[in-house]
């Protein structure tokens, strides 16, 4: 207790903490750990490659230094440290896009108006972006497929999970509901090799996901359909599976993706959510604060287990439990009644 600091210096790391953020945020789109991987490099070495002013890139890593993203040593040389190498591309546990898409202006922006958000209980992308956050990454494709890139990131942390908790042996065929890239997919498939797969996602996503699936070795097996999931879905699967969606809309919204795939699967089908779950005491987690990201961004909200409960039974499900994982995420099971 002796080296915890006063409240007033605390609530200064808190206010600050955008700072941090920001800073995170430029050296991973920077790819600064990529060049980092193989050896210690000076700034100078690393702004030559990635095309940055060498003092001013020196002050950013430093200060990443000072927090564990980095070491620096006495010649000036910076290294990765576990912190850093998640930073990343293209390696287990990278949140490389995750951090490039959250201090993006999609993101970003929208996130500067949260006074506003408060006040009127409405999302600001349009007030911010002049459009829905659908349509600015529709527009703006490299920060589309950064924030494309983080979902799959997402679902590569928590597939593994999902694939070890729940058991498909009995289903012969899977929906991914809004599966972008089709990492989730992959993983269920390739655990349960007698299943087959469909990949439904908007036409700017699906543009770029045959490839993926190809790249994952199950594209034999998965079929790739655009669409629009509040029209509705592909039928004839005995499960759907929903990661990050149901978070993204109302209730009102949620009820007519839900009541589309009740249509959409066969008699006694089942629905996995993969989702933040508020803990009920309110307990620390990563959910309130991406309830907040919700309120800024969009309609959406993350919700309790009860609340889950009652949206499920609006669409046509009854929730059968919630199974967490070793992520932030848990895997929420309904039955189609």
């Amino acid at each position: 207790m002796g080296n915890e600091l006063p409240p007033p210096a605390q609530m200064l790391q808190i206010i600050t903490g955008y700072w941090i953020s920001q800073a995170v945020g430029t050296a991973a789109r920077l790819g600064v750990s990529d060049q980092l991987a193989d050896r210690p490099k000076t700034s100078s070495e690393v702004a030559s490659a990635v095309g940055a002013d060498p003092q001013a890139l020196f002050r950013l890593m430093r200060m990443l230094a000072s927090i564990g993203v980095f070491t620096l040593d006495k010649q000036e040389r910076f290294a990765l440290t576990p912190l850093g190498d998640t930073l990343r591309s293209s390696v287990p546990g990278s949140v490389r896009n995750f951090a490039v898409a959250e201090t993006a202006p999609g993101h970003w922006q929208p996130w500067g108006k949260m006074y506003e958000a408060i006040k009127t209980g409405e999302p600001m992308c349009k007030p911010a972006l002049g459009m829905e956050l659908w349509d600015w990454y529709s527009k703006n494709p490299e920060e589309g497929e950064y924030f494309n890139g983080a979902m799959g990131d997402l679902s590569a942390a928590v597939s593994g999970e999902v694939t070890r908790i729940y058991d498909f042996a009995t289903f012969q065929k899977v929906v991914d509901v809004g599966g972008a890239h089709g990492i989730l997919l992959a993983a269920i498939l390739k655990a349960n090799p007698k299943m087959r797969g469909i990949l439904f996602d908007l036409q700017h996503v699906t543009a770029t996901a045959g490839e993926s699936l190809k790249t994952q070795g199950i594209g034999q097996r998965c079929e790739v359909v655009t669409g629009d999931f509040f029209e509705s879905v592909p039928p004839g699967a005995d499960i759907h599976v929903l990661k990050q969606i149901i978070h993204d809309w109302s209730d009102t919204e949620c009820a007519t993706i839900l009541r589309n795939c009740h249509q959409a699967l066969k008699p006694n089908g089942k629905l996995l959510l993969v989702e933040m779950v508020i803990p009920p005491d309110n307990s620390p987690s990563m959910a309130q604060a991406m309830d907040l990201n919700m309120l800024v961004l969009l309609t959406g909200r993350e919700r309790t287990e009860s609340e889950y409960r009652d949206l499920l039974a609006a669409g046509g499900f009854k929730l059968e439990r919630v199974m967490p994982t070793q992520t932030p995420f848990s895997v929420i099971e309904a039955s189609r009644v």
